[in-house]
């Protein structure tokens, strides 16, 4: 938070917690400090952050998971049930020694059996050749 605080103007002395607005005027002196790449550092700051969050136990990653999956599929089903929006999806854990049973396919009324069709893949073979590529 200091390095943040550091692009103000130099005479503004923040004490205490920053407001919204502070927080708002440092991240826009980031974006123009590093207006090429400042998407690419908060995207490397992000996957670091979930890296080191990854220390939940086998069980609290497969509860977040089964959220997860839940969710994408409720939305999935409304959207194709209330807009005709048709979808398919894949969802996989990326952290080989520990998320081996994380795999899930989820489609919509209309996209079913896609990827057997499409891909010539079942479910499974998809899920494993989805965990290959991340």
């Amino acid at each position: 938070m200091e390095r943040e605080l550091g692009r103000l103007p130099k005479g503004e002395q923040i004490t205490g917690t920053p407001t919204a607005d502070i927080r708002k005027r440092c991240f826009s002196l980031f974006k123009a400090q590093y207006k090429d790449t400042y998407s690419t550092i908060l995207e490397t700051w992000k996957e670091a952050k979930e890296l080191e969050n990854m220390g939940g136990t086998l069980a609290q990653r497969q509860q977040l998971f089964d959220k997860s999956k839940k969710n994408l599929n409720h939305t999935f089903t409304a959207l194709s049930k209330a807009h005709g929006f048709e979808g398919a999806y894949l969802l996989a854990g990326r952290v080989v020694n520990q998320d081996g049973g994380l795999g899930h396919v989820f489609m919509t009324p209309g996209a079913e059996k896609f990827f057997v069709t499409r891909c010539c893949a079942s479910e499974d073979e998809i899920i494993g050749h989805f965990k290959a590529h991340i």
